[in-house]
């Protein structure tokens, strides 16, 4: 997993007004919890989380530094919520972990190797996006990649065909469908992608 730093400020006031605030100059506000801690409040520079979140991916360990940096909490991004219009971040969850505990998060499948198998009457269909997945924070990956290359018609990738690391488990049904072959006219309409949006409301947390 990659690491990345990034510095918050301690906010003091909450509510639609203090959040309007905060993003009128560039911040959105965010909040950090875990296990035997405190929830403490905070606001991020918008732009910063951004480019963290587009080059390290929502799974990637941060530093996270409070203040004048002498408080620092190894932290991962439970949620980041976006404007369900505008697509914008708008909030921001991050959760405290520890090197020794296991965590949870949804890691997102990358299939390699479909122009091995696909042809002019036949598709990789992938029909699992993402799985969730338990691992110590240092060996959780920004994605989960699973070769095709080997597919066949009618005998589809199930959960339980994936062989991953030791370090991570799987907790999900060894039934599942990843991803089958296909024939090109029988091909399933996929449901668009859905992000987690959120709209502005008058809840803060």
């Amino acid at each position: 997993m990659l690491k990345s730093n990034i510095h918050v400020d301690l906010r003091n006031q909450s509510g639609t007004n203090a959040c309007h605030k905060l993003r009128n100059r560039g911040h959105i506000p965010a909040v950090v919890y875990g296990h035997n801690i405190n929830t403490k409040m905070v606001e991020v520079d918008k732009t910063e989380m951004d480019n963290i979140i587009r080059n390290y991916g929502t799974n990637a360990l941060m530093d996270l530094c409070t203040g004048t940096g002498t408080d620092k909490d190894v932290v991962i991004i439970k949620e980041a919520q976006r404007d369900a219009i505008t697509n914008e971040l708008i909030h921001v969850d991050f959760q405290k972990v520890s090197y020794n505990d296991p965590i949870h998060a949804m890691i997102p499948i990358r299939l390699v190797g479909k122009q091995k198998v696909e042809s002019s009457i036949g598709v990789v269909q992938q029909q699992l996006r993402e799985i969730q997945v338990e691992c110590l924070p240092q060996y959780m990956p920004e994605s989960l990649e699973i070769d095709v290359a080997m597919l066949k018609p009618g005998v589809p990738l199930k959960v339980a065909d994936i062989e991953f690391g030791g370090e991570i488990s799987i907790l999900e049904e060894k039934s599942l469908i990843v991803a089958s072959l296909v024939r090109a006219d029988k091909k399933i309409e996929e449901p668009e992608s859905i992000d987690i949006v959120q709209e502005i409301s008058g809840d803060e947390k």
